[in-house]
């Protein structure tokens, strides 16, 4: 069912890993399924990180490990967990991290990711500014 290095990504141990491969190549099932044995092994997931690049393999990968919790019967105790595990996208964890340690790093609590509409109107606003500052002096 799973390739030599899909097997080996399901039970490597002893490390974190980074699972890369092209689009429709398993990375998911392969990335579930290693949850799942971690679990079988005894350790939630709540204490997992789980990151992806977009926000719909975030939550794909979410709803598989639900549904695999479930359809397993011996990790009920790990359902409600799931929704409340750090299973995310790079960038949506890191925001949570600078949220929560923001008056470390002396930056509001409120910060968010910039759209690129957003970021291209400020860099507008910057240079308007600088090339308004070098005119009038």
């Amino acid at each position: 069912m799973f390739t030599i290095n899909q097997k080996k990504a399901i039970d490597l141990e002893g490390k974190n890993i980074l699972v890369s491969a092209g689009a429709g190549s398993g990375k998911t099932t392969v990335l579930t399924q290693r949850i799942i044995r971690k679990l079988k092994e005894g350790t939630d997931i709540n204490k997992m990180l789980v990151l992806t690049f977009t926000n719909a393999a975030a939550s794909e990968m979410k709803q598989r490990i639900k549904k695999a919790v479930i359809e397993d019967g011996n990790l009920d105790d790990q359902i409600p967990l799931v929704d409340i595990a750090d299973i995310s996208t790079f960038d949506a964890f890191l925001l949570k991290l600078v949220k929560k340690y923001s008056y470390e790093l002396d930056l509001d609590s409120n910060i968010t990711i910039g759209d690129s509409i957003t970021l291209e109107k400020q860099l507008d606003d910057i240079i308007d500014d600088v090339f308004n500052d070098i005119y009038n002096n």
